[in-house]
């Protein structure tokens, strides 16, 4: 496994004992879509993860506000160029991908309206605190993109997530870290 992969748990500020245990256990079902087992009773934002069901539930528990899911979800595969595109690599790939499964399954056009008033949109669920990027923008996920690239400083500070602030990433990181260690060897 690739070290800067790896890595991803020793770099996270006041959750790196829950990021290193859920890396391990990532580490551990490597490949796997669901991690299961060993997690019963380990919550994120009032989820078992052991019996988590959809990227939907996960996001939406994290962040406490309904999400809309219509419309088709991309795949690791999509999501991964898409952020690659963007400028994402290595370990910021990684995270960039689980991000992104964490805060809208994958669907270019998820919704979910904030108790503050404000509205996150498109696959990384851009806030519209950030009015730098028009509608059309954060609802086309290229672009959506290169707005998480930009907010996530090139995929090095995910703090701007509530989904990552609540570790609903981690489920995700098994099939993400696959997709970027494929990525890396291939660039």
């Amino acid at each position: 496994m690739n070290p800067a992969v790896v890595g991803l748990a020793v770099r996270h500020g006041g959750h790196a004992l829950r990021r290193v245990i859920g890396t391990f256990v990532a580490v551990i079902v490597f490949g796997a879509v669901a991690i299961t087992g060993g997690l019963a009773g380990i919550g994120i934002g009032g989820l078992d993860l052991a019996s988590a069901g959809s990227a939907s539930t996960l996001a939406a528990g994290a962040t406490g506000a309904a999400i809309s899911t219509s419309g088709p979800d991309l795949s690791v595969a999509q999501i991964g160029g898409f952020a690659e595109g963007a400028g994402f690599s290595g370990s910021g790939l990684a995270m960039a991908i689980a991000v992104a499964l964490a805060e809208s399954g994958g669907n270019p056009t998820a919704i979910n309206y904030d108790s503050n008033g404000t509205v996150d949109r498109g696959i990384w669920q851009i806030n519209s605190v950030h009015t730098q990027y028009s509608t059309s923008c954060v609802y086309d996920p290229a672009c959506n993109a290169s707005a998480a690239f930009a907010i996530s400083a090139g995929g090095t500070d995910w703090n701007a997530w509530v989904t990552y602030q609540h570790g609903a990433e981690i489920p995700f990181l098994p099939e993400a870290v696959s997709f970027a260690e494929g990525a890396g060897a291939t660039s």
